[in-house]
Order: C-alpha cells, then structure tokens, then sequence
C-alpha cells in the first residue's frame, strides 16, 4: 500500500469543496487507495492556515475541529525525527519532510515548488499534487 504524506498547502486546499487535485487525492485517500501518514506539526499548521481570513469566510471552528479531528483519527500519526533538519528552506518544510520519513511514506505531496525541485528525499519521492493524482489514476493497481 502507498504510503503518502500531504504537505499542509495540499491539505488546506483539499477541503475547499472543489474538484482540484487536493480535493481528488482527499478522495482517493478516504476510498482506501493509499495511507495518509501525517503529524501533530501538519495539523497544527493546518488548523493555523484555517485561521486565516480566506478560510474563516469557508469554515466554520466547528467544521475545522472535526476535520482536523477525522485527519487525527482516520490518518496514521508519527512523530517526526530530525533527520530532515537545515534541509529545507525553513522549519516548516524540514518537520514536513521529517514526517514523510518517519512515517515510511513513499511520497511526499506538496504544492511547494522549493520542495518539489529536491524531487526526493532519503526514500520518499516528492511530487506536485496533479502528478500524485495522476500517478493514482494511471496505476489502478496502485495503492490497492
């Protein structure tokens, strides 16, 4: 089973509501074709950017709680390692990429094209949200 983290870009913009990769990988996700592996610092940063004005005008702090509670409950949680430390551009990317590692992930999904240029980190592969979704449709066997 593929094994994925999504970057906290990907994740806030999943649960727009709108039919762009981020919502799809969401989908796919939920359907049981890959493993979301995620962290305490993901989350965090997650319900930060959902405090944001843009979003606030979107949700609800009832409808965030829940979401970030489902990710809690549904995805499977580790503790990043500092094995990812001074390799990103700040903090932020350097927990991101520690959780992919610690958590096993395959991939590492991100709209951040600073991360996405390493194009890999120790064994996790990191892609574009659209390659990632494309990479799940061309491989029904992917993930199953």
């Amino acid at each position: 089973m593929i094994r994925a983290t999504l970057d906290v870009n990907v994740l806030a913009s999943a649960f727009l509501g709108r039919q762009t990769a981020p919502a799809l990988i969401v989908q796919r996700w939920t359907g049981g074709r890959f493993e979301l592996i995620l962290s305490e610092h993901v989350l965090y940063g997650l319900d930060r950017t959902w405090q944001k004005r843009y979003f606030q005008t979107r949700y609800t702090g009832d409808q965030v709680q829940q979401t970030l509670a489902l990710l809690r409950a549904d995805a499977i949680m580790v503790a990043p390692t500092p094995s990812a430390q001074g390799v990103g551009e700040d903090e932020e990317d350097d927990l991101v990429l520690a959780t992919a590692v610690a958590g096993d992930a395959t991939y590492l999904v991100t709209g951040d094209r600073h991360l996405q240029a390493f194009g890999s980190f120790q064994d996790v592969t990191i892609l574009s949200p659209r390659q990632f979704l494309d990479l799940l449709e061309i491989e029904p066997g992917i993930g199953s």
